[in-house]
C-alpha cells in the first residue's frame, strides 16, 4: 500500500501547502502520480519529466526532510503498518452495511447510531486519572503551545479554540518549522502539547525539547515514543491503535481526547 507510505503522506502535505503553479508544485504532483513506481524510479526520470535538473530534485527532497532522492524513494514504511488492514476494514465497514433500500434519512440514523457506538468506545479507552492530572496542571498554566503538523492542524486548531475561550494564550506551531522558531516559542510557554503519532519527529528533534523548562505532554500511538523521558505526561493511545491507521478515526480519537481534557478542566 504505497499510498499509505511515509513519503506519500509527506508529498500530499507538501502539495496542500503549494500556492503557486511552479516547479515545486509540478515535482510534487509528478511524484504523487508516480508513487506506485517507487522505489524502482530514478532521479533522472523525474528531472526529465519535470523539465528540470537532478540537482533541483535533490533540493526538493531536502524540503520534504530527506537527505537525498534515494532516501525519499525508499521511505515506503506503511503508516501504522501492524494495524492498517484491521482499521481499513473498520473504515470500509462504516457505510458497507447500511440498508440502502431505506430512506436516506433512515440511513443517516443508522450511521449516527454506529458513530455513537464508536465514539463511546473511544471515550471508554481514555485514561481518566491521567487526563484529570493534565487538566489540573493546565489550570495552573496560562501560556500554551501546541506542536503538530498539517495532518493534525484541525486537532491543534480545536484545542486552540477551546482554550482561547477559557482565557489561555495559545501558540499553534508547525513542528516542522525552523528550530529557532520552535525554540523561541517553547521558551515563552508554560506547557506544550506535542502531537506525534509515530514518534519519528521526537527522534529527530529531541534536542529542542531538552533545552526548554516548560512542561511537555506527548500524544502518540508509539510505545517507544511514550517511553521518552522528555515528557512529564505521555498519552499513549494503545487501546485504540487500530483506529489510528485511518485518517478518519485517528482525527476523531484526537478530537475526542481534546474535548475529554477540556471537560476535566471545566469540572467543578
Amino acid at each position: 500500500m504505497k499510498t499509505t507510505s511515509q513519503v506519500y503522506i509527506r508529498l500530499n502535505e507538501h502539495l496542500f501547502k503549494c500556492k503557486k503553479y511552479d516547479l515545486n508544485f509540478l515535482i510534487t504532483k509528478l511524484l504523487i502520480e508516480r508513487i506506485d513506481e517507487f522505489p524502482a524510479i530514478y532521479i533522472e526520470e523525474i528531472a526529465y519529466a519535470a523539465q528540470t535538473t537532478p540537482a533541483s530534485i535533490t533540493k526538493f527532497c531536502k524540503k520534504l526532510g530527506y537527505a537525498s532522492f534515494k532516501e525519499m524513494r525508499n521511505d515506503l514504511t506503511i503508516y501504522f503498518e501492524q494495524e492498517y488492514h484491521l482499521a481499513n476494514t473498520m473504515f470500509e465497514g462504516m457505510l458497507a452495511n447500511l440498508d440502502t433500500k431505506s430512506e436516506v434519512s433512515e440511513m443517516v440514523d443508522q450511521f449516527l447510531a454506529r458513530e455513537y457506538m464508536v465514539q463511546k468506545q473511544i471515550f471508554d479507552q481514555f485514561d481518566q486519572h491521567q487526563c484529570t492530572r493534565i487538566a489540573e496542571e493546565m489550570k495552573r498554566k496560562k501560556r500554551v503551545a501546541i506542536l503538530g503538523n498539517s495532518y493534525s492542524f484541525s486537532v491543534v486548531n480545536l484545542l486552540r479554540e477551546l482554550l482561547s475561550q477559557m482565557g489561555y494564550i495559545v501558540f499553534e506551531v508547525n513542528r516542522n518549522a525552523e528550530d529557532q522558531l520552535i525554540d523561541q516559542v517553547l521558551r515563552e510557554t508554560d506547557i506544550c502539547f506535542v502531537i506525534n503519532l509515530t514518534g519519528s519527529w521526537i527522534d529527530k528533534k529531541a534536542y529542542l525539547l531538552e533545552k526548554t523548562a516548560c512542561q511537555k505532554v506527548l500524544l502518540t500511538f508509539s510505545e517507544q515514543a511514550a517511553q521518552s523521558s522528555l515528557f512529564e505526561e505521555r498519552v499513549l493511545f494503545k487501546e485504540v491503535v487500530p483506529l489510528m491507521s485511518s485518517n478518519y478515526y485517528s482525527q476523531k480519537v484526537l478530537h475526542l481526547w481534546m474535548i475529554f481534557m477540556i471537560m476535566n478542566m471545566r469540572k467543578e
